[in-house]
């Protein structure tokens, strides 16, 4: 059954990862990245049905390649001959990318790597085959402790200790972005718990959790709401810290960058549950679901379309490019566009190359549009 809170969550969560990408003033950028990619993560975590594939690890491993690492393949090769094409084109009055002047030995190797450093005309990407890792990662985790949740709690803190030391520490990045993997899986595994500690995770999985874990899962609920004040209050203190600061230390999971321990994972967490339990007492938004359905395609070709449309404004009104740095007004308006322009090609791609997105069948059709539009 599908939730539609959860959709609504997952567009707002995208909308604010195509507003981070739009310099903002360092305050907000800085809020918004503290917490946008492990909502996702979290998300990605309580739509996991460990049941569907507890007979079956093949049958997991190949349907997350296929829904993640094909389409991470084939956006970042698309996205790739765009700006080669633009650079070529163009260059330098419309685009100048350092990946562009690279042998194409550099640039196969970038791309199957998959680093959002490495992949810098489109570095969003990286989120793709780092959540394969991290699913990967949970369902090792999941076969052994699924119905204990309190050593699956202990795995997550170590692992996420672990993915700690090694951003501080370690050197080197690995492939796919497992590093990340190694904080990310907290999220996806925080995210699996609160479903499972919901009223309909209760329900459908009482027979596979402890009585203890029961109550406590049920106690936790019923105080949602003072638990959503409080992390509303967190995260509103937080901004006006920010506001008032000018802290300019970004948290960024892409390049491992975390800051301290504890307030990294304080802030996230608190920016995650302040949106999840207000997002699951607003419910339905269809605006903000049809974004959340086709999150992938909007994760994949938001920068590209963002990188056209400054350009596009830099070429049309003479406008300098330094108008568009730190700019709130700038940033907004360019985000509404983005996503306006992403509704064609979310049409398109879902109606005539689902292949894309390692589908079969489309997701979005002609009714979704009309409702989208009639909402608008």
């Amino acid at each position: 059954m599908r939730l539609h809170w959860i959709d609504t969550l997952k567009g707002i969560g995208i909308m604010l990862v195509v507003l981070g990408h739009h310099s903002l003033p360092t305050a907000l950028d800085t809020y918004i990245f503290s917490f946008h990619m492990p909502l996702f993560f979290f998300i990605s975590g309580f739509i996991f049905d460990f049941g569907k594939y507890s007979k079956s690890g093949a049958n997991f491993v190949k349907g997350k390649f296929r829904s993640l690492i094909i389409p991470y393949f084939f956006f970042a090769l698309l996205t790739c001959l765009f700006y080669c094409l633009l650079d070529a084109a163009y260059q330098p009055i419309v685009t100048n990318i350092e990946f562009c002047g690279a042998n194409a030995l550099y640039r196969i190797y970038s791309i199957l790597y998959a680093l959002g450093p490495l992949i810098s005309y489109n570095p969003p990407l990286w989120f793709l085959p780092c959540l394969f890792v991290t699913e990967l990662l949970f369902y090792g985790f999941a076969k052994k402790y699924y119905t204990e949740p309190r050593k699956l709690v202990f795995c997550l803190i170590a692992i996420g200790i672990i993915g700690y030391l090694y951003a501080m520490y370690v050197p080197f990045r690995l492939l796919w972005n497992a590093d990340v993997a190694l904080t990310a899986v907290v999220f996806y595994g925080a995210g699996n718990l609160f479903k499972k500690f919901t009223e309909s995770g209760i329900n459908s999985e009482a027979n596979s959790i402890l009585e203890s874990d029961l109550k406590f899962g049920k106690a936790f609920f019923r105080c949602n709401s003072i638990f959503t004040g409080i992390f509303i209050l967190l995260n509103f203190l937080y901004l006006r810290y920010l506001l008032e600061f000018s802290k300019t230390d970004i948290m960024s999971m892409n390049t491992l960058k975390y800051g301290s321990f504890l307030s990294f994972y304080l802030l996230a967490f608190s920016g995650t549950f302040a949106f999840v339990f207000s997002f699951k007492k607003i419910g339905s938004s269809k605006i903000l679901e049809f974004y959340g359905r086709n999150s992938i395609i909007v994760l994949a070709l938001h920068f590209p379309l963002k990188d056209i449309l400054t350009k596009l404004a830099v070429l049309t009104f003479g406008l300098d490019v330094q108008h568009f740095y730190y700019n709130a007004p700038f940033a907004l308006i360019l985000t509404g566009l983005n996503l306006l322009l992403m509704v064609p090609i979310i049409y398109v791609i879902n109606n005539y190359f689902p292949f894309l997105l390692g589908k079969k069948r489309f997701s979005a059709g002609v009714g979704d549009l009309r409702t989208l539009f009639t909402k608008l």
